[in-house]
This record gives structure tokens, sequence and C-alpha cells, in this order.
């Protein structure tokens, strides 16, 4: 794994900030484990993260946004329910980079000349219907 760069914050002696998607993976992770919709104040204690509220309630306006999640009524509020599994996310996410690149073709054809020998394999067999 590579190591991630330390950024210091800007502000001395204020905590370091996470980027965005490592804060909405984090979420999406709590709300696929409980299985069941969750509260902002809920998946904040899900996390055990030093997170605001309102922070929480930030990134969960952002994946409802995103489609990530769908929301229902909960008193005042809402509760957020993840619209797909983690691979079906996966693949949202790589359908959605691949529509902003106007030359797909070479993209597709990076994306391919970067799998490993395993992961080539498995795209071979699925793209001839060989594996379920």
């Amino acid at each position: 794994m590579e190591a991630v760069p330390h950024h210091p914050s800007p502000h001395p002696g204020a905590p370091d900030r996470r980027p965005a998607g490592e804060l909405e993976s984090t979420i999406l992770a709590a709300l696929w484990a409980a299985g069941t919709p969750l509260t902002p104040g809920q998946v904040q204690g899900a996390i055990g993260a030093e997170l605001a509220r309102t922070t929480v309630t930030t990134i969960l306006s952002r994946l409802y946004e995103k489609g990530a999640v769908d929301r229902t009524r909960a008193g005042r509020g809402f509760a957020y329910t993840p619209t797909e599994d983690e691979p079906g996310l996966t693949a949202r996410r790589m359908h959605s980079e691949l529509r902003k690149q106007e030359d797909r073709s070479t993209a597709l054809a990076r994306f391919v000349s970067q799998l490993t020998d395993e992961d080539e394999r498995l795209l071979r067999d699925l793209l001839d219907g060989e594996t379920s």
C-alpha cells in the first residue's frame, strides 16, 4: 500500500482534515454495516469519530445529491440508506469517471493495461459470460 503524504493543517493547533472521499467511504461503510436507515446522529455514533453532527449531515447530503444514498423522513430530519452495495458503488464511480472522458477508448485501454494478470483473466471471463 502506498503511503499517503501528510499535509499539515494550515491552521496551527487545528486538527488535520481528512479528504471528503475518505469521510464518504467511512459513512457509507457505517450505513452498509447497519443494514437499516440511520440518522446523522446514529451515523456519528456508529463511526466513533470525532466528527460534528453537522459534518456528518453535510457528507450525507452530498452522498444524497450524488445518488449514493436515499433518505426518508425521520422526525424533523432524515434517515439515510445506501442505494447500492459497495461493488455497485465502485462500478458507478468507474462509469462516472469514464463518462467524463472525451477519449473513452484511450481511458479504457489504459485502465486495462494496468490490470493485474488475475484481474485481466477475471475481466475476460466476465466479458465472455463465463462468470456469474
